[in-house]
């Protein structure tokens, strides 16, 4: 998910640089006033929000952060459905989902642990950001804006947005994970039904690197097989 809302990011924001933080004081008293009244400091007037970048820029963020993060998501979700697949018994696949939930959050503790306070205080204070501009909607007037909306909604009885999506996703793409499991690993029996493929080992002990990023890469296996389906 985060991945789709980076990209939606690189996406719309103007292709362009844009000042990122502003120094923003309230108008309506003097700065010691406002301080006085809000209970704030300076830091508080140094505003940070999402801002135009050049293309150039798009490009790298996109080669250096998006890609490898949908590729170390592809990986992890494939092999988890197959480590979870290839575990017999109840007690079993509970603690290996506990340990999959750990690498899956690992790279949030990294970051939350490590990564240096200034950056968790610009994400803390970073303002929303909107697609769509609302200065022509602020033109109108409540009344306006309401009625609108009525009309917008207007004889419909049921709305996408009521759909909470990621329980959504995250049935779609554990049914195709567990297909490409099945897909891959296994075969139909003579009497019906999957049993799994004729197993092999490797002729080299050293997994090669090329097979784990490109699927198509050919490991060489031994002859002979150490285990075949009954028949």
């Amino acid at each position: 998910r985060t991945s789709i809302d980076f990209l939606h990011i690189l996406w719309y924001v103007p292709s362009e640089a844009q000042p990122w933080i502003e120094y923003r004081v309230p108008k309506w008293a003097p700065k010691e006033k406002v301080k006085e009244v809000l209970e704030c400091s300076e830091v508080d007037f140094i505003k940070f929000k999402i801002a135009g970048m050049p293309k150039y820029w798009k490009i790298i963020n996109f080669v250096v952060i998006v890609l490898p993060k949908l590729f170390i998501w592809k990986k992890t979700a494939k092999y988890g459905v197959m480590f979870l697949m290839e575990t017999a018994g109840i007690e079993n696949v509970i603690v290996n989902v506990t340990a999959l939930t750990f690498i899956l959050n690992l790279d949030e503790m990294l970051f939350q642990n490590f990564s240096h306070k200034a950056l968790h205080h610009i994400l803390e204070h970073l303002e929303p950001w909107l697609i769509e501009s609302t200065d022509e909607d602020e033109q109108f007037s409540v009344e306006k804006n309401f009625n609108a909306v009525v009309e917008q909604n207007k004889g419909a009885m049921f709305t996408f947005g009521l759909i909470p999506m990621r329980p959504v996703y995250t049935l779609v793409f554990s049914a195709l994970f567990i297909a490409e499991y099945y897909h891959c690993m296994c075969q139909f029996s003579e009497t019906g039904g999957l049993v799994s493929k004729p197993q092999a080992l490797p002729t080299e002990q050293i997994y090669p690197l090329m097979a784990f990023v490109f699927p198509w890469y050919n490991t060489e296996y031994a002859e002979e097989y150490y285990w075949t389906p009954p028949k």
